[in-house]
Order: C-alpha cells, then structure tokens, then sequence
C-alpha cells in the first residue's frame, strides 16, 4: 500500500525523548558488536567504562521509532517498517559514559521523492539533561519504499558532506563482522532497535528479501569500533565523528570487510575514508568518513 507523505512537514519539530545511560545498556550494546575491551566492558575499570561513541543512535532511535514521530507522518506499524535507513552521520561532543540522563529531539530537515521511495532527512541532537550541554548532532536519513511525496520537494538543511578525502583506498579489505544468524537479534535487543525484517525470515520474505540482513546502523557502528581499534589505539573518546551511507544489503551468513585510508586534518586529528563490502564485493556501506581526535 502506498502512503503520502505531505512535504509541508519540513520544518517540524519532534517530541523530544528521554533516556538513562545505564553501565548495563552501554555494555550490552559494546558486546553485541563484538567490543570486548576492559574500557566497554570492565565497570570495576579506573574510571568507569564508556561506551562506544554510535551508541547514540538507541537513544536517537526512541524518537525514530517514538509515537509523536509516528503522528506526524501519520504512519503505522507497516509504514516505519517500510523506511530503510540509508544514512546516519554523528558529531559526538562528549564521551558517553553511565549513569548519564538524556534528552534527544529531532526536526525533520528535507521530504524529496526518488525513484524507489520517499526520502527524508531528520536532524537529531541529544543533550545531557540536568545540564542541557550537547552530547552529540546526527543526521538519520531514511527512505519509506513505495512512498510518495504530496507538494513539492522540500529542504531546510542537508546532511554536511563527508571530509574530501576521495574514494582510493590505500588498504586491502580487512576483515570487520560476521553476520551469524543470533547477531541481528542481539543487536536490536541491545541497541533498543527493532524491525522484524532483521530478525524473523517471514518479515524479511514478506519484504522481499532473500532472508534477514544485519541493520545497517549495527554495520555502521562496527566500522566505528574497527576504526577506534586501528586509528585511536582502542581509545573511544577519540572517535567524534561517524558517517556512512547504507548502499547494500548485509544478510545473514554474510562477512564483511573494511577498506580505508586516513590522511592528517592538521590540526592533530586524522581524518577517515572508508567503505565496508561484503565477500562478493559488493559495497555494503559506501561514503564512509570518521575523525579521530588528537
């Protein structure tokens, strides 16, 4: 079934969310993606734990998926399962640490037809609560397939553009995931993100899919931890920026790798281009950028 969504809702502001940061949310989404370092894992660790920096998409989720977002669009259960998430690019400002309470709010930035769907851009910032300080600004995009946009395109504000670091990469693919059976299912439970085409076969059939594939936020936040392994010497706090646009489809049974090269920002950062493909080849999350912080 086909639903319009009318382009005069750019500009709205969605209803903000709250979330606690429990030790045992930020661990439990470190572990599903494989993090088995004392920093995401050891909470008798000096100084706590903290948690992978793309963990703020679970608190951004609860807006994503949150009943006055639903309202706006007017959309059912079928609808939101209906939007593919193509692009998520996070600016985190401060370490994600336990015990933290939060409040995330959206605008939706930019409605435009494409040729699959009807797709839309919603700027997301998550703040501390007592303090009001920034925690982090990302950009969901996303595309409800099948959709239709009633007005004309519309656009307030688009996602930055990646660092211009060009797509030759420097590396041989190195090897990043695994997508067994259980990891779908014990990411959305840890990341709080749930779709059933990511973890019930019927769902992803009904979709069209061949079988379940791996969220592309999961594939997003394990390139950030590959990259914090390689390029922050295992130190989260250095990752403040992460980017990607979702291209392909990351079934289960599937092995991912990364491709990536850096260059210096000059100012004692580095910055990170990279892509994600799958044994095939085939380009799983394309765009890839990061920055790694002195």
């Amino acid at each position: 079934m086909t639903n319009l969504l009318n382009s005069d809702l750019v500009g709205t502001d969605i209803t903000p969310a709250h979330t606690h940061m429990s030790a045992r949310r930020l661990m439990s989404y470190a572990a599903s993606l494989g993090a088995t370092e004392d920093v995401y894992l050891n909470d008798l660790r000096s100084g706590g734990i903290v948690g992978l920096p793309s963990y703020v998409i679970s608190p951004e989720w609860q807006v994503m998926n949150g009943t006055p977002y639903r309202d706006i669009l007017g959309a059912d259960n079928a609808q939101m399962w209906r939007c593919i998430h193509v692009q998520q690019d996070s600016t985190i400002f401060k370490p994600l640490r336990p015990g933290a309470d939060v409040i995330t709010g959206g605008t939706i930035c930019a409605l435009r037809q494409t040729r699959i769907g009807a797709y839309i851009a919603v700027r997301l910032t998550t703040s501390l609560t007592q303090t009001q300080e920034p925690l982090a600004e990302s950009w969901f995009c996303g595309i409800f397939l099948g959709d239709k946009i009633k007005g004309p395109d519309r656009s307030i504000a688009e996602p930055p553009a990646p660092p211009p670091l060009g797509d030759v990469f420097t590396t041989v693919a190195e090897p990043m995931l695994e997508i067994t059976r259980a990891l779908p299912h014990l990411y959305t439970e840890a990341a709080d993100i749930w779709n059933p085409i990511h973890t019930e076969r019927a769902a992803a059939r009904d979709a069209g899919l061949e079988d379940t594939l791996l969220h592309g936020s999961c594939g997003w936040g394990a390139a950030g931890l590959q990259i914090i392994r390689r390029f922050a010497h295992g130190d989260p706090v250095r990752l403040t920026r992460l980017g990607a646009r979702m291209t392909g489809k990351a079934l289960v049974g599937t092995s991912l790798f990364m491709r990536h090269r850096s260059s210096d920002a000059g100012d004692g950062s580095r910055l990170i281009s990279f892509e994600v493909v799958d044994g095939q080849g085939h380009i799983i999350l394309a765009n890839g950028h990061a920055k790694i912080t002195a």
